[in-house]
């Protein structure tokens, strides 16, 4: 029989020993790895998840962002359109009757004419203010284009000489004459009245 002196930490262990440390020591290395696996799995879920989200924000917002444009541009649309209102009051209480001036205007325009818009513009330069009459207007159902640029002279010049229509303002401009697309021949152009100061 003999007797073991070394210390406890020196002695060797019994293979039966060895193989349960192993084993142990397999074991809390797989839980270890299980544990990662499962923290991962639940990472790439949550990753997943957020991608949705973000994928889905952008996608809302790719279809908001038209709508706010177009909410930025109504609130500007209606800024100027109160402005024009505001303009319009302004000028209508003056001694002029619109109905009277567009009525003759519309006596005066030729068979070949018809008109496309007719506004008010208010144009103010060194805190002098002056007021047009913009009228956009067409001719057509002639064979050449120096016919219809002969009856744009010829409504032109009704305008000038109807005292009537003409008092009212003291300049008459013709500008932006453009040949029209299309199967039939016609141009289109525009011409402004200013109005005379005080009126």
């Amino acid at each position: 029989m003999s007797i073991n002196l070394l210390p406890e930490q020196l002695k060797k262990k019994r293979p039966i020993e060895f193989r349960e440390d192993f084993k142990s020591l397999i074991l809390r290395f797989i839980f270890v790895w299980l544990i990662l696996g499962v923290l991962w799995l639940i990472l790439v879920l949550k990753i997943g998840d957020y991608k949705r989200k973000l994928t889905k924000i952008e996608a809302n917002w790719r279809d908001t962002q038209p709508l706010l444009e177009e909410k930025d541009r109504l609130t500007q649309h209606k800024k100027e359109l109160n402005e024009f209102l505001a303009f319009l009051k302004q000028y209508v209480k003056k001694d002029i009757s619109w109905s009277e001036k567009l009525t003759s205007l519309s006596e005066l325009v030729p068979e070949e004419v018809w008109f496309n818009e007719i506004s008010l513009r208010k144009e103010t330069k060194e805190d002098k203010e002056d007021i047009f009459l913009d009228v956009l207007a067409s001719v057509g159902y002639l064979k050449t284009d120096e016919e219809m640029l002969g009856k744009i002279n010829e409504f032109i010049e009704r305008i000038k000489k109807d005292s009537v229509f003409f008092k009212d303002f003291q300049n008459l401009s013709l500008f932006e004459i453009t040949k029209g697309t299309g199967q039939e021949k016609f141009m289109n152009f525009k011409f402004s009245l200013s109005l005379k100061a005080g009126r």
